[in-house]
């Protein structure tokens, strides 16, 4: 059967439709963008639950065990599973990966502590970080080249819309019921997931593997000493520490000066969602642009945003139409950031991508702790005003010497 069906999976447009048959595109896309959107909201989710965690359990700091504890254990499982899929294959990382995250998921909703929570919250980002490194290779391997900037831009899409949806849901959820359930739900939805995929998708025709395991790491060892690499791996640290930081101050933010109910905020969340929609549209502005230039813009559009928000912090409306510019640069930052690093890394290119994983959810695990720092929310939106720019500044000092329609 894998014999019948291998040629559908051609990198070639031309050999499928030759025999009258299109290349299977939309089952992969449609699959991996859903369970993209269910991982991730697994990250964002818990940003609007640390006061309930914390008056549920009253043990305090609830932030780093259901925040951080989540991110730094995510943005250090790319680095392990990214060689892994290079080594072993797609299906042979996605499908257990995602088992395991079903199951720390659904043991959150008995878990008696918060150290219990945090070790859970733990497992499930390690585990949880084999999924992007995976999917987007897999992607790049299975899809036709003139279907994976697209691919692509549904994948980022389903990233960032996460930040957004995942918080209205745990919300939303924890209102209704209980903070408890906003993991009881996911996790069969994560099952139902792996199932699908195992099912339905197949193993992309690869290179023969050639090489160790051990010289995959290295190869990943070797890309981060690469100056047009090392740069953009400093750059990416501040993409969603900015994000996941200033959301995390928000909240109190709005209650603070504004009076707002969790139901209300809500809203306010959800309404940041239309600077999203640039996402969809990042495989076609960085074929016309170049990668680089599209990571650029959305840093400046980012810390545009982020200013607005410092100078309308005292404006609700206003507030929210800032919010909505620095969500636009961050969605238009991330995909365009992953594409840099797949195209420089070449070659190990899973490799690549868990280098891009790993600094983008190592700031988010710092994101939290920002917020904390007790800088005001206008004083602390001005700082990761200045850390987007830097971080332009950086993607710009990047561009290696030779020059392409990608960098």
């Amino acid at each position: 059967m894998a014999r019948a069906t291998t040629p559908d999976l051609s990198p070639n447009p031309d050999s499928s439709t030759a025999r009258g048959k299109r290349p299977p595109v939309f089952t992969p896309v449609a699959l991996l963008t859903v369970c993209a959107l269910l991982v991730l909201t697994q990250l964002y989710a818990t940003i609007p639950l640390v006061p309930t965690v914390d008056a549920d359990l009253g043990e305090g700091n609830a932030s780093a065990a259901v925040g951080t504890a989540f991110a730094l254990a995510y943005a250090t499982g790319f680095l392990f599973f990214g060689p892994l899929s290079d080594h072993y294959g797609r299906k042979r990382i996605l499908i257990p990966g995602l088992v395991v995250l079903a199951l720390a998921t659904a043991c959150l909703t008995i878990a008696p502590s918060l150290i219990a929570i945090a070790l859970l919250r733990a497992v499930q980002g390690f585990v949880a970080g084999s999924f992007a490194p995976a999917a987007l290779a897999y992607l790049m391997e299975a899809l036709p080249p003139r279907w994976r900037t697209t691919a692509v831009g549904a994948m980022s899409t389903a990233f960032l819309t996460a930040g957004i949806i995942g918080q209205v849901y745990a919300s939303t959820v924890a209102l209704a019921w209980s903070w408890r359930w906003v993991f009881g739900l996911a996790a069969p939805a994560i099952a139902a997931i792996a199932l699908a995929m195992a099912a339905l998708l197949r193993e992309p025709p690869r290179e023969p593997v050639s090489g160790t395991l051990g010289e995959r790491f290295r190869q990943m060892g070797r890309l981060v000493t690469r100056r047009e690499i090392a740069l953009l791996c400093v750059a990416h640290l501040s993409t969603l520490l900015a994000f996941v930081a200033m959301y995390s101050a928000l909240g109190p933010h709005l209650q603070t000066l504004f009076g707002l109910h969790e139901t209300d905020i809500i809203w306010v969340r959800l309404a940041a969602l239309p600077g999203m929609l640039v996402a969809p549209f990042s495989g076609a502005l960085i074929g016309r642009f170049g990668a680089t230039r599209m990571a650029i813009a959305g840093f400046v559009l980012a810390a545009l945003g982020a200013a607005g928000e410092s100078l309308a912090s005292g404006s609700l409306w206003a507030l929210i139409g800032t919010s909505i510019v620095f969500v636009a640069g961050i969605a238009t930052a991330v995909p365009a950031m992953i594409s840099l690093f797949g195209d420089r890394a070449e070659e190990s290119r899973a490799a690549g991508i868990a280098l891009n994983g790993f600094m983008l959810f190592a700031g988010a695990s710092i994101g939290p702790l920002t917020s904390q720092l007790g800088l005001g929310f206008e004083t602390l939106l001005y700082a990761l005003c200045g850390t987007l720019l830097a971080a332009a500044a950086l993607v710009t000092a990047s561009r290696p010497n030779r020059v392409g329609p990608s960098r």
